[in-house]
C-alpha cells in the first residue's frame, strides 16, 4: 500500500513541469491573441477582430478559463455596438446574453440584453426595442438587479432621446445613475450611463450640469482606473473629457475646451483606435466652428477618418456648415443633398404608396356616393308612383271630403319627409364636395410652396442667398412635407372611420407603451406656450392589455393632435389611470374649449368649431371610430371648463 502511494507522488512530481510549460504556452497564445486583437480594433478592422475573438473564446474554453471567455465574448458584442454593425448586434448580443445568463454575470447578462434593445432601436424596430426594454425591467425586478433595471432606464433614455423627450431622457438617465450606485457598480456600465446623460444635458444646452456629471463621471473613472488599468479605461476617459470639452463649448468658454481636448488626446495615446481618434477630430471641428477658424474646422473633418471609416451625421452637418461659411455653398449643398437624400427616397416610396390608398379611397367614396343619390332617386320615383295613384283613386273614387282631407294630409307628410330626405341627401354630397375641395387646396398649397422653394434653392443664382434665407426655406420645405403627410395620413385612417367590424385585439401590450408610442406619433413636445406632460398611474403601469396597439396609439395620438391644435398658449397633458376594470387614458388641455351646445356633434364628420383652424373635421370621428371598435369608448368631460377634456377607455382583456 504504501509502495502504491509512493508511485502515485513520483507521477504527479513528473507531471508538474509538464502542466507549468502547458499553463505558461496557454498564457503566451492568449496575450498575442489580445495583442492582434486590439492592433486590428485600432485599426478598424472589424472583421479580423471578430476572428481573433472568436479564436480567443474557443481557446478559453478549451483551457476551462470562464472569466477570460467571458471578456472575449463581451468584446464580441461590444465591438459590433461600437462599428454601428446593428443586424449582427442583435444576433450576437441575444447569444451572448443566453452563455452569460447560463453563468450567473448578471451584470454582462443585462448589458447585452441592453445592446440587443439599442440594435434594435437602431435599425428602426422601435416597438421591438420597446417590448424588450420592458421584459428586461421585469426580469430585473423579479431578480432585484438594480443593474438590470438601470440597464431598462439606460434603454428608455435612448428612446425618449430618439422622440426628442429630452426632459424624460434625463430622468431616465438619472435613474440608471441612481442604481449603479447604490450597488456601487466598479465595472464600467455607470460610465456609459454618465455619457448618456451627459449628451442629453448637452442637447437641452443644460451646460453647467453637464459640467457637473462631467466631474461625477471623473471621479468615477479614477476609482475605477485604481481598481483596473489605466489602459482598460482610457478610451472612457475620453470620452469624459471630449464632455467636458463640449460643455465649455456651449458656454463659449474655448480656452477651457482646447485643455480639456488635450487631455482627451492624452489618454487618446494611451490606446489608440480609429472610435476614439474620431470623436477628438469631431469636437475639435465643431470648436473650429464656433471660433470662426472655418477652413481649420475643415481640416479637422477631413483628419478624422481612417481607412473604411464614413463621416457621421453631426460631422456632416459641421463641415457644410463650415463650408458654408468658407464661400464654398456648392460643396455645402453637395453634403446637404447627401445627408438628405436617403430620407427623400425613403418619403417618396411613402409617399407613393399613401397617395395610391388615398386614390384608392376617393374612387370608393365616389362610388358609394352615387349608390345613395341612385336610391334617392328610386324613392323620389316611387313615392311619385304613389302619389299619382293617390290623386287617381281620389279622383275616380269621389269619396268623402273628410276622407279625402286625410288622404292629402298623408300625402303631404310624404311629400315633406321626402323633401327632408333629399335635402339631407343634398347636404351629405355638398359636404363631400367641399371636403374634396378643401383637401385639395391644403395638398396643392404645400406642393406650391415645396415647388417654389426647391427651384431657388437649386437656381444658379442660389449662392447669393443669405445663410438665414436658406435655413428659412430649408425649415419651410421640412414642415410643408410633413403637413402633407399628415394629411395624407388622416385621409387613409378616414378610409376605415365608417367601418362597423370589430378590430382584432390580439396584441399583449401596457398603457405606457401606448402612451409612448401616441407621443411619439404625434410628435408632440413643450413649447414656450404650450407645456405638455405625461403621467402613468402606478396602478396600470404594469398591467397588460390584450388590445389592438397600433390602433389605440392612433386614436391616442388624434386626441393630443388635437389638443396642441387648439392651445395656443397653456398646457396639455396626457395620463393614464385605473377604471372600472379598464385603463383610462385621459388628454386634457387649456385651449379654447367646447361649447355645451356644440359638443354633440363635435364627433361628426367634417365638423369645424373654430374655421380659423387648420383641418378637416375628420380627426375627433376618426378616434371615436376606433375606440368603438376596439369594444371601448370616447367622450368629452362636459364638466371640465379650463378647456377640453377627453376620455379614451379601453377595455382590453386584464392578463396580467
Amino acid at each position: 500500500m504504501n509502495n502504491y502511494k509512493h508511485y502515485i507522488l513520483l507521477i504527479v512530481l513528473a507531471l508538474i513541469p509538464v502542466l507549468s510549460v502547458y499553463a505558461d504556452d496557454l498564457e503566451q497564445q492568449r496575450q498575442q491573441l489580445i495583442k492582434r486583437f486590439h492592433q486590428y480594433y485600432a485599426q478598424m478592422n472589424l472583421d479580423s477582430a471578430l476572428v481573433i475573438l472568436d479564436e480567443q473564446i474557443a481557446l478559453e474554453t478549451n483551457g476551462g478559463n470562464i472569466e477570460n471567455e467571458g471578456k472575449a465574448r463581451w468584446n464580441k458584442v461590444a465591438v459590433l455596438n461600437n462599428g454601428a454593425r446593428y443586424e449582427e448586434l442583435v444576433v450576437e448580443a441575444e447569444k451572448q446574453r443566453e452563455w452569460f445568463g447560463k453563468h450567473e454575470n448578471w451584470s454582462r447578462f443585462y448589458q447585452c440584453w441592453q445592446r440587443m434593445c439599442s440594435g434594435n432601436h437602431d435599425l428602426g424596430r422601435m416597438q421591438t426595442a420597446l417590448r424588450e426594454a420592458e421584459a428586461m425591467g421585469n426580469d430585473a425586478k423579479s431578480r432585484n438587479n438594480n443593474t438590470g433595471r438601470a440597464m431598462a432606464y439606460k434603454q428608455m433614455g435612448v428612446i425618449y432621446t430618439d422622440i426628442r423627450q429630452l426632459p424624460q431622457a434625463e430622468e431616465s438617465f438619472r435613474k440608471a445613475v441612481e442604481l449603479l450606485k447604490e450597488d456601487n457598480d466598479m465595472t464600467g456600465i455607470l460610465s456609459g450611463v454618465y455619457e448618456g446623460l451627459s449628451q442629453t444635458l448637452d442637447k437641452q444646452k443644460k451646460h453647467k450640469e453637464q459640467l457637473v456629471v462631467a466631474d461625477e463621471w471623473l471621479k468615477h473613472l479614477d476609482e475605477l482606473a485604481k481598481q483596473t488599468s489605466l489602459e482598460v479605461v482610457s478610451q472612457t476617459y475620453v470620452a469624459c473629457y471630449l464632455a467636458y470639452a463640449n460643455a465649455y463649448i456651449g458656454l463659449q468658454r474655448y480656452a477651457d475646451a482646447e485643455k480639456a481636448l488635450e487631455k482627451a488626446e492624452e489618454y487618446y495615446a494611451i490606446t489608440k483606435t480609429a472610435l476614439t481618434r474620431y470623436d477628438i477630430f469631431e469636437v475639435r471641428t465643431l470648436l473650429a466652428l464656433k471660433q470662426g477658424h472655418y477652413q481649420q474646422a475643415i481640416a479637422y473633418s477631413d483628419s478624422a477618418l481612417s481607412p473604411g471609416m464614413n463621416y457621421g451625421v453631426l460631422l456632416q452637418e459641421y463641415r457644410a456648415e463650415a463650408f458654408l461659411n468658407a464661400n464654398q455653398g456648392i460643396t455645402s449643398a453637395e453634403i446637404y443633398r447627401k445627408l438628405y437624400n436617403d430620407k427623400d427616397s425613403v418619403f417618396t416610396r411613402e409617399m407613393r404608396t399613401q397617395l395610391d390608398e388615398l386614390n384608392t379611397f376617393f374612387q370608393l367614396d365616389e362610388l358609394q356616393r352615387s349608390q345613395r343619390e341612385a336610391k334617392v332617386r328610386y324613392a323620389m320615383i316611387i313615392v311619385g308612383l304613389i302619389l299619382i295613384a293617390l290623386i287617381i283613386f281620389i279622383i275616380v273614387t269621389r269619396r268623402s271630403a273628410r276622407k279625402l282631407a286625410e288622404k292629402n294630409r298623408e300625402l303631404a307628410e310624404n311629400v315633406s319627409a321626402l323633401a327632408l330626405a333629399n335635402d339631407k341627401a343634398e347636404a351629405s354630397s355638398r359636404m363631400k364636395t367641399e371636403f374634396i375641395q378643401n383637401m385639395s387646396h391644403e395638398i396643392r398649397t404645400p406642393l406650391n410652396i415645396l415647388n417654389g422653394f426647391t427651384q431657388v434653392l437649386t437656381s444658379n443664382d442660389a449662392d447669393q442667398l443669405l445663410p438665414a434665407e436658406k435655413a428659412d426655406m430649408r425649415q419651410r420645405v421640412a414642415e410643408n412635407t410633413e403637413r402633407i403627410t399628415g394629411l395624407i395620413n388622416k385621409m387613409l385612417v378616414l378610409a376605415e372611420s365608417n367601418s362597423q367590424h370589430v378590430l382584432e385585439c390580439n396584441d399583449q401590450t401596457t398603457p405606457e407603451e401606448i402612451v409612448m408610442q401616441a407621443v411619439m406619433t404625434a410628435h408632440v413636445a413643450s413649447t414656450a406656450d404650450v407645456t405638455f406632460s405625461a403621467a402613468i398611474d402606478d396602478a396600470v403601469r404594469n398591467v397588460i392589455l390584450k388590445t389592438n396597439r397600433d390602433y389605440a396609439v392612433r386614436a391616442l395620438a388624434q386626441l393630443l393632435d388635437n389638443a396642441f391644435k387648439f392651445t395656443k398658449l397653456g398646457r396639455v397633458t396626457l395620463s393614464a389611470e385605473q377604471g372600472d376594470n379598464c385603463v383610462r387614458f385621459v388628454v386634457e388641455d387649456t385651449g379654447i374649449g367646447i361649447p355645451k351646445e356644440e359638443m354633440s356633434h363635435v364627433f361628426e364628420e367634417f365638423v369645424q368649431l373654430d374655421n380659423y383652424n387648420e383641418g378637416m373635421g375628420i380627426g375627433l370621428t376618426m378616434a371615436r371610430s376606433i375606440a368603438n371598435r376596439l369594444g371601448g369608448s370616447l367622450d368629452i368631460d362636459s364638466e371640465y371648463t379650463d378647456g377640453a377634456r377627453f376620455v379614451f377607455i379601453i377595455y382590453g382583456d386584464k392578463i396580467g
